[in-house]
């Protein structure tokens, strides 16, 4: 009964991967900084998951520091390295469609002001005095 509670160490231990975190972590930082759409989200966050079970896996082989470091990396840095990503997809693409080619561009057409406004005589209407009328002269203004 003593021999189920009595932890024996293997022979063949294996150990802690840690050097195999920092590199998944390298990978998915990487990944967060290659400024094509989809790259953080399809490759990096997935690598970072796997970082982050390897570092409990280092936790749980006895190298808790170690394992500590790669998990706060993981959970901490990720993130703002994926949002440096994405500021550098957003400053990549924000002038992709911008094309200043003045040699292309065409002739350069002169501006010309619009004519003035052709005035029209204004219709009056006089009254004319009975007298007026037979004569057809015009009433005094």
């Amino acid at each position: 009964m003593s021999e189920i509670n009595t932890v024996h160490p293997s022979k063949g231990s294996r150990p802690a991967p840690v050097t195999l975190v920092w590199v998944v972590l390298a990978i998915a930082w990487g990944a967060f900084l290659i400024p094509q759409a989809g790259s953080g989200l399809l490759i990096g966050w997935p690598l970072n998951l796997v970082a982050f079970c390897l570092a409990i896996v280092i936790m749980v082989r006895g190298r808790t520091v170690a394992g500590l470091l790669a998990a706060v990396a993981s959970v901490v840095v990720s993130p703002l390295i994926y949002l440096l990503g994405l500021f550098l997809l957003l400053m990549t693409t924000a002038f992709h469609d911008v094309d200043i080619d003045i040699q292309e561009s065409g002739p350069v057409r002169e501006y010309h002001a619009p004519p003035p406004p052709v005035e029209t005589p204004s219709l009056q209407m006089t009254a004319l005095s009975p007298g007026q009328r037979e004569t057809g002269q015009k009433a005094p203004s």
